[in-house]
């Protein structure tokens, strides 16, 4: 079963020419190529080029298990998110929470091997290179513990994507057969996190804010060459930071995001533009301005799958009659409750709605225009529904207002809105004050953030994550609170992964 995934994804990535990244540049022919080629346990680890080779591999796979079926997105944000839902019986059960229901797509999501294969191919790829070392004089030391340190951090990533899809997962540390799973029971999910911390705090040490220099290229390319495709140490600083906020451990939240915002120039990382947030060319593009990671591809192989904007966008922009899901007027209007908000507000000059996030407001279905990458970005005809944009899982104003987040929970709330204002401000609103605006009140800081971050990062799979520790901070939605006390919060476990007898259902799906 497994090797049947593993072909499958191989295929996904031959078809999209996919990478993994804090942003991979579409127009770079090495990782192109170079990442449709998977670490295997029979390649020659003979040369620096298999080395490569099979580092991008791991990049592809990362990408793949993230997005296939658009895994991402119905996770993160249309499970108890913003989204309705037009006229698809399974992604309406997505919203109804009935994740056990006999649709395809939920079997796809609820097996977690896709993110095995992940990890399979970093621990191969861990056990292998230094043979290559030992063969390969022009495979340097450094390049080495360079590409390794990579290679630790995608296996950690996928173990924290797991660990808040499924809580509890099996804890496998090195590479096994293909075709042979190891049997071994799920591992609690704090010491999984736990693993993953200590393999991307390793890899901290190693990773430096550029990846090649003048003096000392990476396979062959200067820093500037690299930058906003591959990870470095600020990806890895905003991995730790929102493990550090899942765990409730805010402390640690706020010292990781203030060593990113204190050197995110390092990575040529700034705050990003209405513009150029939305933007058919700007930030889900080609922006290497990221501060955390971006996943991307080929650009002359855009495609349907693996896209948010598959589910959103419709006519006029694609040739599709309506989108699968939508953002109600209703949920617009709440959302977005200050005609200032340049996302969605009232232009003072036109007296009209900005269309910066939504198109043809007035419709009975409002297409969620944010992010409208077609085709490469400049498409000559929208006839084929093929799509360009990439995976941004974080980004300068996601750290500012996690930070944000960590300063309510540590009782620095006064300080926590200096942040928030960052974010407002550039957002075309006022800055608010927390004795004339919060009354002094903390928790209206904490809501305040978390609606911000609601409207900021709206389509970036962020709602259900950020849902879940709003509860946890102000405990105020009985519904959902009871979901996180019984386990409900996580995904189901596809039944053929039950075929292992060590391994049980969730308990709230059994």
């Amino acid at each position: 079963m497994f090797s049947n995934l593993y072909r499958k994804i191989t295929h996904f990535l031959l078809l999209l020419g996919v990478g993994f990244s804090m942003i991979l540049v579409s127009c770079n022919d090495f990782l192109n190529v170079e990442s449709k080629r998977i670490a295997k346990e029979d390649q020659q680890w003979s040369t620096l080029e298999d080395t490569r080779a099979a580092l991008m591999g791991v990049y592809g796979l990362m990408r793949a298990a993230l997005v296939e079926n658009n895994a991402y997105w119905i996770c993160g944000d249309l499970r108890g998110g913003d989204f309705s839902v037009t006229d698809r019986l399974d992604l309406q059960a997505v919203v109804d929470n009935n994740l056990n229901e006999p649709f395809p797509i939920m079997k796809e999501i609820s097996n977690w091997r896709r993110f095995y294969a992940v990890i399979n191919a970093a621990s191969i790829f861990i056990e292998k290179a230094p043979g290559t070392f030992e063969k390969d004089k022009s495979y340097s030391e450094e390049n080495l513990m360079l590409d390794i340190a990579q290679a630790r951090v995608l296996r950690a990533f996928a173990y924290f994507n797991m660990v808040r899809i499924w809580g509890d997962v099996p804890l496998v540390t090195y590479s096994y057969d293909n075709g042979s799973f190891p049997r071994m029971e799920r591992t609690d999910a704090s010491l999984v996190l736990s693993y993953a911390k200590e393999e991307l705090e390793n890899a901290l040490t190693v990773l430096p804010f550029q990846l090649g220099s003048k003096t000392s290229l990476y396979y062959g390319k200067e820093g500037k060459d690299w930058q906003g495709i591959l990870l470095n140490k600020l990806s890895v600083y905003a991995i730790l930071a929102h493990i550090a906020a899942w765990e409730g451990n805010y402390l640690n939240a706020e010292t990781y995001a203030a060593y990113i915002m204190d050197n995110a120039s390092r990575v040529e990382a700034k705050y990003i533009g209405v513009a150029d947030l939305t933007s058919s060319q700007g930030l889900f593009l080609t922006n290497s301005r990221i501060v955390g990671l971006t996943f991307d591809h080929n650009e002359s192989e855009a495609s349907q799958n693996g896209h948010l904007e598959e589910l959103t966008l419709a006519a006029p922009l694609v040739q599709k009659s309506t989108p699968d899901i939508y953002v109600s007027k209703d949920s617009l209007f709440s959302i977005f409750n200050n005609v200032d908000d340049q996302r969605f507000g009232i232009d003072s000059k036109s007296g009209k709605y900005y269309t910066s996030y939504v198109h043809n407001v007035e419709s009975q279905y409002p297409i969620f225009s944010k992010i409208k990458v077609i085709q490469n970005g400049n498409p000559t005809t929208n006839d084929y529904a093929i799509f360009g944009s990439a995976l941004v899982f974080s980004r300068l104003e996601d750290i500012t207002l996690l930070r944000a987040e960590a300063l309510c929970a540590i009782n620095q709330p006064e300080q926590a809105l200096v942040h928030l204002n960052t974010i407002r401000t550039a957002r075309g609103m006022s800055a608010v004050s927390y004795k004339k605006d919060f009354n002094s009140d903390k928790s209206k800081v904490i809501q305040a953030v978390f609606e911000e971050r609601r409207k900021e990062l709206m389509g970036e799979g962020w709602r259900w994550y950020d849902r879940i520790r709003q509860e946890k901070l102000l405990n105020n939605d009985t519904k959902l609170r009871k979901l996180i006390n019984e386990g409900g919060i996580y995904w189901p476990i596809d039944q053929d992964i039950l075929t292992n007898s060590m391994i049980e259902q969730n308990t709230y799906w059994q």
